[in-house]
């Protein structure tokens, strides 16, 4: 029996210490995306949120989201965001949008638009890093990234409305 376990014992350490080739990935492909410096806000025009009754309530500098690379991207990577500036994702037609907060190291409110421009969901506060899936939970088309704690500061609600104008670039 001692003769037994220590045949187990060997072959178990054999097993253990046998070299296991690993596939190295394949260097001519390139990540997705490679980001080398932290990505840097461009302006590409304003966006002024309006009250209930129409009336303007603040306006901030926005960079475009308008192409499914630059919405996947979003705003992963940013250190920081002024206060008086946001991100606007524009997507090719209404439906139901879901956003993460992978990559993304600064809190944020996330503002879900429908195609007439009014706010149908505004997720607060939104946690740096977190997978957790951000529904709109309504139909959007537009979707506005703020920095966390604008929406409440400056009384943007459910109903609030949004317009917008591009520079040209």
């Amino acid at each position: 029996m001692k003769y037994f376990h220590y045949i187990l014992v060997v072959s178990g350490i054999m097993v253990g210490c046998q070299h296991k080739t690993k596939q190295l990935p394949n260097q001519n492909v390139p990540p997705k995306y490679v980001v080398t410096q932290v990505p840097v806000f461009k302006n590409q025009g304003t966006l002024t949120f309006a009250n209930l009754a129409g009336i303007p309530i603040t306006t901030i500098d926005i960079e475009l989201a308008d192409s499914p690379q630059k919405r996947e991207m979003g705003l992963m990577y940013r250190t920081s965001l002024l206060e008086n500036q946001g991100m606007l994702f524009i997507f090719d037609a209404e439906e139901r949008q879901s956003f993460w907060m992978k990559n993304t190291h600064i809190p944020l409110d996330i503002i879900f638009v429908n195609e007439e421009k009014t706010i149908v969901h505004i997720a607060e506060n939104c946690e740096p890093y977190s997978l957790k899936p951000i529904p709109s939970f309504e139909y959007a088309k537009y979707v506005v990234e703020v920095t966390a704690g604008f929406s409440q500061k400056n009384s943007i609600k459910v109903g609030s409305r949004i317009n917008f104008s591009l520079l040209n670039s």
